[in-house]
């Protein structure tokens, strides 16, 4: 009997192996959702426009508070997979300091953590193209002359833009994507086989927007990374409850959770 159970034991630990050797395919991890759809994580590379649920201030968002974020526009992933408008990201505030207390100027480090997809939760590391801030946002929103066709205006770093369903977008005179009724989507490059969403920010968008005196000093690019410093000359970094991010995804799944882990027991934190 013990005998039959060991080998029943190295079959199934044997199993997966034969499977990829016979396919000829990794066998990558799936999260099985629970719809029963099968989601691979957030591809690397993925532009994810946001509006902030909650305010980061300076002076009163500590280390540890939370931040949310809900996306604006539905988020093509490719493979037939989209992350839904509504989802949310779930991050926290890693240092806030004050001007006048040991720096000539105010800064706030913050992190993304987490996406909400459909029911699965997935490890997430952002960078930080581009925050508009609310009065950014509301400029940028096209009003409607119609129920398909709004005004033409101009996107959330400058680029003109024909808002009728399924219009072009121009950068210059070049077509660089299309108009839908939540946003744009346009392709980053002319080798992206998926159209990455926009909502009301240019593909050329970098930077702050609409702010009075902001700047990116970390993107989130380098060490430590996914972690993004803003900062001003004024008595606080104050960026408002539905101001907008535009992110872009560079890690998502059970590898970023195993990286996440084994960099808090290296610090300890």
């Amino acid at each position: 009997m013990r005998n039959n159970l060991r080998m029943l034991g190295l079959a199934l630990c044997v199993l997966p192996m034969y499977l990829q050797a016979a396919t000829g395919q990794d066998l990558k991890p799936v999260y099985q959702s629970a719809q029963g759809q099968n989601t691979r994580p957030i591809p690397s590379g993925t532009i994810l426009p946001v509006l902030l649920n909650t305010a980061l201030r300076s002076d009163k968002s500590g280390s540890g508070t939370t931040i949310i974020a809900t996306v604006i526009q539905d988020v093509p992933l490719g493979r037939g997979e989209t992350l839904h408008k509504g989802s949310t990201l779930t991050g926290h505030v890693v240092e806030a300091i004050t001007r006048g207390k040991g720096s000539d100027e105010s800064k706030i480090s913050f992190q993304f953590d987490q996406v909400r997809l459909g029911n699965l939760t997935i490890p997430i590391t952002t960078t930080l193209r581009a925050i508009a801030s609310r009065t950014a946002v509301l400029d940028a929103t096209p009003e409607l002359t119609s129920s398909e066709y709004a005004d033409n205006t101009v996107e959330i770093g400058g680029d003109q833009i024909s808002y009728g369903q399924g219009g072009p977008v121009m950068v210059e005179s070049q077509v660089v994507g299309r108009y839908t009724s939540q946003g744009v989507l346009a392709n980053v490059d002319q080798d992206s086989a998926t159209a990455q969403a926009f909502w009301l920010f240019s593909v050329n968008a970098r930077g702050a927007y609409g702010f009075r005196d902001l700047t990116i000093l970390q993107s989130g690019r380098t060490e430590p990374f996914g972690e993004v410093t803003l900062a001003s000359n004024g008595m606080a970094v104050k960026v408002d409850k539905d101001s907008a991010m535009l992110l872009r995804v560079d890690g998502s799944g059970p590898e970023e959770a195993q990286a996440r882990t084994t960099l808090s027991r290296e610090t300890g934190q």
